[in-house]
Formats: structure tokens, sequence, C-alpha cells
């Protein structure tokens, strides 16, 4: 078989058929609602399957169509969010189930992408998988499965175009969205970034990295951006048995999301530090996109509330959207309270 010769034949040929025999059962390949299928595809950019499952499941349960997340108040979206990450994406998903309200759910792919938080992929997705519509899409899956089957070295941008071409060539419109899926499936389970199996694909017999020993070399990686270390010092207030919390200014990471004060924040820290008794309670390190952060976290007892904070008990807590690292930071104080 040609490299170059088309993937499939009147039946999908053995790509579709290894689909067919391997496929994960995932909870949103139970359904075709878009809406459904819209909110697996924006939970899964940037995040493992077996993360999201539960997160799918819960977010479901209480937004279960685009008119209840449309009416929801943010916080309480953010906090069914809150431990998935990137809430960008949860923000630009509750402003497209509004823009769906007012215009009704799109028709195509082209349709789909008019959609807030909605790009390329997301709307080849939807399309193609809910609506059976022969739209192609380009994930980091399909990309590189591209890059192997042809042997393309290109990077970045150049590779990212050629693999959309290609999946349009190749895109089976018989059955589009199982086509589609195949070719993530494919990527995520067999042909993985590091260790492919190269002896259970479907497709190894036509696959030019494989016949040229590149298979560990491509895709042709992009240089990783220079790591940024950050240190931050995060005061956690305590007053009778509540705790003080700000929420985070817009224009910063996790904006309109709630965090002890930290450092850089607006709130007085000499007055922490001036009226309260305070505790080392060790630090925390995470990491956002490139940049590597330690959080030196202290406890602060006071004599009374410091204005610009809003008090609360453990219990309120749990309710109140904070991101991951402010979780931890809540367990390293209860101890103490």
């Amino acid at each position: 078989m040609r490299a170059d010769d088309p993937l499939h034949d009147l039946n999908g040929g053995p790509l579709l058929a290894w689909y067919d025999a391997h496929r994960r059962d995932l909870p949103w390949r139970r359904t075709s609602d878009p809406y459904a299928v819209w909110v697996s595809e924006i939970m899964l950019q940037q995040t493992q399957v077996a993360t999201v499952i539960p997160y799918w499941e819960r977010w479901m349960a209480r937004f279960p169509t685009p008119s209840v997340l449309a009416s929801a108040d943010e916080q309480d979206v953010l906090s069914v969010w809150q431990g998935l990450g990137y809430y960008r994406r949860c923000r630009l998903l509750q402003e497209g189930a509004r823009w769906v309200v007012v215009h009704g759910l799109p028709t195509s792919a082209v349709g789909w992408r008019e959609v807030p938080g909605i790009g390329p992929y997301t709307a080849g997705a939807i399309a193609s998988i809910s609506q059976g519509l022969p739209a192609a899409l380009v994930d980091g899956n399909v990309e590189r499965v591209y890059a192997r089957l042809t042997g393309d070295a290109s990077a970045g941008p150049a590779l990212n175009k050629a693999a959309w071409k290609w999946a349009e060539r190749e895109l089976f419109r018989a059955r589009p969205g199982d086509w589609n899926q195949a070719l993530m499936e494919l990527g995520a389970t067999v042909c993985k970034p590091v260790d492919p199996l190269c002896s259970l694909c479907p497709l190894s017999n036509r696959c030019v990295a494989r016949q040229t020993w590149r298979v560990n070399e491509l895709p042709t990686r992009v240089a990783a951006k220079e790591t940024v270390q950050l240190l931050q010092a995060v005061w956690v207030p305590i007053f009778s048995g509540r705790l003080g919390v700000r929420q985070i200014p817009a224009g910063q990471w996790w904006e309109e999301m709630w965090e002890f004060p930290r450092e850089d924040s607006e709130d007085s820290l000499s007055a922490l530090l001036g009226e309260g008794w305070t505790q080392s309670l060790g630090h925390i390190r995470h990491s956002v996109t490139h940049h590597r952060i330690r959080l030196d976290v202290s406890l602060v007892r006071l004599g009374s509330e410091i204005e610009g904070l809003r008090w609360l008990s453990p219990l309120q807590l749990e309710a109140l959207p904070m991101p991951s690292p402010q979780r931890r930071i809540v367990k390293l104080a209860l101890p103490y309270l």
C-alpha cells in the first residue's frame, strides 16, 4: 500500500474496523446531544479523559441544557468547574450557552465557529460527532498521527496547516463522527507521544515514520518556552474561627475566583502582619503554563476582621470557587482553627 493511498475504502477500512472493536466507552459517546458533546470537548482541552469523566457527569447533572447554563450564576458555574483549571474555558462555555439561547444551535461547522469559545477543532468535533456532518478536525492526537503516517517533519503552524488539509482530504464522509474519533482514539491510545504501540496500529503497514525508523522523532518538537520561576507569599488570616479571602481581580490568573491575600494583592499586608500573630504553614508548589510557582504560606491570627476581605467558615469556603492551590492552602490551615 502506498503512503498516499486513501486511508479508507467504502466500508471505512482498517481504521474504522479497529475503532469499532476497541473504542473506549466514554459517557459523552452515549449521546448525540450537541451540547453534551460540546461540554466534553471543552473539558478535554489540555485535560486527561480520566479526569474529565466525573466533571462532565457532575456538570451535565447540574447544567443539563444550554438554557440552564446560560441563566446560572457565574460563581456556581466556576464552583462546579473548579479543579479542571484553565478557567477561561468555563467562562467561554457559559458565554457560548448564552449565545445559543439567543441564536439557536448551529447546523454546520461554520456556524459553530460563530459561538464564543469555539474554534475550528471544536466546531468540527461537534458538527461531525453529534450532527453527522462531514466536517474534519485536527487536535494534537490527529496532528501526531498525520506526521508519522506521512513522514512530515514540519513543525508548529506549518505542521498544523498541513494536517488540516490531510484531515479534510481523508475524511470518511459516510461516518464522519466515528472517523474523527477513530483518528483521535488512535493518537490517544496507540500512536502515543512516547512509546507508541506500533504493533497494535491498524495503519502500521503504511506508516512512513515506522518504515524509516523515525517514530520517536516525529512530530518534530517545537522548542519549549523558557520556564519562569515565581515566589509569592500568602497569608491565611483567621479570626473567630473564620478565614479571610478576597476575590481575584480581573486580568489575573483565576480572575473572579477567591483566594487568600498574596504579597502582590491590593490588601494592606502590613495590617495583617502588624496586628496578628504569624506562623509558617510551609509552602506549596504549582504550575501555570510555563510558570513554576512557589507559595510560602503563613497563618495570621487576628483580633478583629480586616476590611476588604470576606470572612467565611470552612463549610462556607467549600461552596466558594477557589483555584486548586488555594484549596490546598485551606487544608494546611484547617488543623489550626
